[in-house]
C-alpha cells in the first residue's frame, strides 16, 4: 500500500493555523496604536497630541480600528498585491539564445550577454531581461551560477558568549585584551598552522603550531596560553574566523575570561597580533638553517623562539626592556 497524500483533516489543521498566526501577525500591528489613542482620548487628549503619541494619523486611526473588528471576525486585510501584473517581454526564442550563450560561455553574466545579443542576433534584451531569463533557466536547473560570481559572506556563529569590539577600547594591564590570531606556515615541506596571541601593554608573545586550524586547535591553545603567561587573561580579542567560535568559545565561557570579536574587514585592529606573526615569519620561519624534519621538531624549535623574543629580544616600546623584564617591573611597582 503506498500513501501520496496525508490524511485531508490535517490539510485542513494546517490552513486553519495558518490562518490563525496570520490574524494575530496583522492584530499585534494594529492593537498596540489604537488601544493608546482610544486611551489618550478618555482622558481628554486632543487628536492633534493624539497624533504625536501613536504616530499615525487620525484617518488611520480609523482605518485600524475597523481593521480590527474584521479581524475579530476572521477577516483577513485586503492583499496589497496589484491586479494587474506585468507580463514578460521576452518568449521562447529569446530564452533559448541566452541559454545557448551561457552555455557556450559559462563564465558570461548578463551584462555581456545582453551586448552579444544584439550584436551578434540583433535581438536588443535589456541587462535586466537577461537577468530574469537566466533566473528562470537557474531555477530549471539547466545552468550554474558562475564561478566568478560573487559569493553571499558566510554569517558569523559565534553562540551568544562573545560581544563585539568597539572601537577604543585599550589594554590598562597585562592580561586586557589579548590579541589572538592564526597564520598558515610551510616549512621544510611541513604544512601546519601557527597559532599567536600578543598582550598589547607588556608585548608578551605566545605561540603554539597545530597541524589545522579549528575550534578544537584554538581551545587547545587557550589552555596552552593560560599556563604559559605570566599574569592572568582578562579578556581576548579575535577576529570572526571559525576557528574561535564553537569550542574555543565555550571555552572563554568556561574560564570566565571575556571574548571579543572585531567588526568585518578590520585587520588593523589586531595589529599587534597581525606584526606578531610577521616577526615569526621572517625571524624564525624564514630560517635557512632551520632544518625541523617534523611537526614536533618545528614545536621544539618553536619555544626556544619564544624565550628568545620574550626575554633576551629588546623592544624600544618599552624603552629598550625584554617583555619578560617589563612584566617584573610591574608586578614590582603593583608591590
Amino acid at each position: 500500500m503506498q500513501i501520496k497524500g496525508l490524511h485531508k483533516n490535517i490539510y485542513k489543521l494546517y490552513r486553519y493555523s495558518s490562518e490563525q498566526e496570520n490574524l494575530e501577525t496583522h492584530r499585534k500591528k494594529y492593537e498596540k496604536p489604537v488601544r493608546l489613542w482610544k486611551k489618550l482620548k478618555s482622558e481628554g487628549v486632543s487628536d492633534k497630541l493624539c497624533q504625536e503619541a501613536t504616530k499615525i494619523a487620525r484617518s488611520t486611526y480609523y482605518r485600524y480600528r475597523a481593521r480590527l473588528k474584521a479581524l475579530e471576525k476572521g477577516i483577513l486585510p485586503p492583499s496589497k498585491k496589484p491586479k494587474n501584473l506585468r507580463k514578460s517581454q521576452w518568449g521562447e526564442a529569446e530564452k533559448q539564445l541566452v541559454l545557448r550563450l551561457r552555455r557556450e560561455n559559462p563564465t558570461y553574466g548578463k551584462a555581456k550577454i545582453s551586448v552579444i545579443l544584439k550584436r551578434d542576433q540583433g535581438v536588443s534584451l535589456s541587462e535586466s531581461t537577461v537577468g530574469r531569463i537566466l533566473k528562470h533557466w537557474m531555477e530549471k536547473g539547466l545552468i550554474q551560477k558562475s564561478l566568478s560570481a560573487p559569493r553571499q559572506r558566510r554569517r558569523r556563529r559565534f553562540n551568544g558568549y562573545a560581544q563585539p569590539l568597539i572601537y577604543g577600547m585599550k589594554a590598562q594591564k597585562p592580561g586586557q585584551m589579548v590579541q589572538v590570531d592564526h597564520m598558515s606556515i610551510f616549512k621544510n615541506s611541513y604544512p601546519g598552522k601557527h597559532f599567536q596571541a600578543w598582550d598589547p601593554t607588556s608585548r608578551f608573545i605566545h605561540a603554539e603550531l597545530y597541524s589545522n586550524a579549528t575550534s578544537r586547535s584554538a581551545r587547545k591553545f587557550l589552555h596552552s596560553l593560560i599556563d604559559a603567561t605570566p599574569f592572568n587573561i582578562e579578556s581576548i580579542q579575535v577576529d570572526g574566523g571559525s576557528e574561535f567560535m564553537a569550542e574555543f568559545e565555550e571555552a572563554c565561557a568556561e574560564i570566565n575570561i571575556k571574548l571579543f570579536v572585531l567588526p568585518p574587514k578590520r585587520p588593523q585592529w589586531n595589529g599587534g597580533v597581525e606584526r606578531g606573526n610577521r616577526i615569526f615569519r621572517e625571524e624564525f620561519y624564514a630560517r635557512r638553517d632551520l632544518l625541523a624534519d617534523s611537526l614536533g621538531d618545528l614545536r621544539f624549535h618553536l619555544k626556544k623562539a619564544l624565550k628568545k623574543y620574550n626575554s633576551y629580544r629588546p623592544h624600544f616600546s618599552l624603552k629598550g626592556l625584554t617583555p619578560m623584564q617589563y612584566i617584573q617591573d610591574s608586578f614590582l611597582k603593583a608591590a
